[in-house]
């Protein structure tokens, strides 16, 4: 299970992964409106790979990147707690969904893509990759963007606990 995420270099025309940190840094610096009013106006996307059991990868349809994260995070919370979880992108008519599929794995879909996995390498990975987003934007802003995402994230780590 691999969860990426990536960032629009509107400039270049091109996604480019987290890993990728001075490039996104350097796009930044040319970037005038990075931060408005406290939001931040990156677009990117979020990728969800599973060997033969699926992925979920869209560069078609890239969105605001701090919201779509939430929104992801959203989905994840409600279905963890109610064993579904629907919400569509911020800026765009795409729907997540996430789903059980059996006691130990969960299915994730958006539009006509659809991912299986095990639900405890699931959450952890997506425990993983939201911190590499956090990092990578606390960096970005030298920690002046507010978000909550880091004390929502440590509760879906804190359901590891109960798998």
């Amino acid at each position: 299970m691999k969860i990426q995420t990536y960032i629009y270099i509107e400039d270049e025309d091109k996604f480019v992964s987290l890993d990728e940190k001075e490039r996104i840094t350097e796009f930044v610096n040319r970037k005038k409106d990075f931060m408005e009013g406290g939001f931040l106006n990156l677009e990117g996307t979020v990728t969800f790979r599973n060997g033969k059991k699926g992925e979920i990868v869209d560069f078609e349809q890239s969105d605001e990147i701090a919201p779509l994260w939430h929104y992801y995070k959203n989905a994840l919370k409600d279905y963890l707690k109610e064993g579904y979880g629907e919400v569509y992108y911020p800026n765009a008519p795409l729907e997540i969904k996430f789903e059980t599929s059996s006691n130990r794995e969960m299915m994730l879909s958006l539009e006509n893509q659809v991912l299986v996995c095990d639900k405890t390498e699931f959450l952890k990975e997506f425990y993983n990759a939201g911190n590499k987003f956090i990092e990578l934007i606390d960096h970005l802003s030298g920690g002046k963007y507010n978000h909550n995402l880091k004390e929502e994230l440590v509760s879906i780590k804190n359901e590891l606990k109960n798998q």
